[in-house]
């Protein structure tokens, strides 16, 4: 993996929330606040599959979602915009992996009672934009996986 590859996923691991961004059944942008864990650049979180996320992505997989440091100042800016296809996770060893991912770095997620209704989003990268400005002012990097 090259380090810019290596420097997004690193960022990913660090982060806790995404805004994410679905096409509603009419084709209008909607976003979401989302929780996440990450293996590599691949993002996973779990919804309510009665959602409009979960409704959206059954219509359309394609999605986009971003990250960013909130800073006071522009310099130093650090955001990632990223291009995806998310999927319904259907493997039970992957949600249950996951599931225990999400329950490590969330710890009070358990407490939120399991609903049988949930389900496992895998998003998948395409296409990200990566800056940090701190390292190069304005500038941002484009990375395809």
């Amino acid at each position: 993996m090259d380090n810019t590859k290596e420097e997004i996923v690193n960022y990913l691991s660090k982060k806790k929330f995404i805004t994410l961004a679905t096409s509603t059944l009419n084709g209008k942008p909607l976003t979401h606040t989302v929780a996440y864990i990450n293996k590599g650049p691949t993002l996973y979180f779990s919804t309510s599959s009665q959602s409009r996320k979960v409704k959206n992505i059954c219509k359309n997989p394609n999605v986009a979602y971003s990250i960013y440091d909130e800073t006071e100042y522009l310099e130093d800016i650090k955001f990632i915009q990223m291009e995806g296809m998310a999927t319904l996770v259907s493997d039970k060893e992957e949600s249950g992996e996951v599931l225990k991912m999400l329950y490590q770095k969330f710890p009070s997620m358990p407490d939120m009672g399991s609903d049988p209704d949930n389900v496992i989003i895998k998003i998948s990268p395409k296409i990200c934009y990566f800056s940090n400005y701190v390292r190069r002012f304005g500038k941002r990097d484009k990375v395809e996986f």
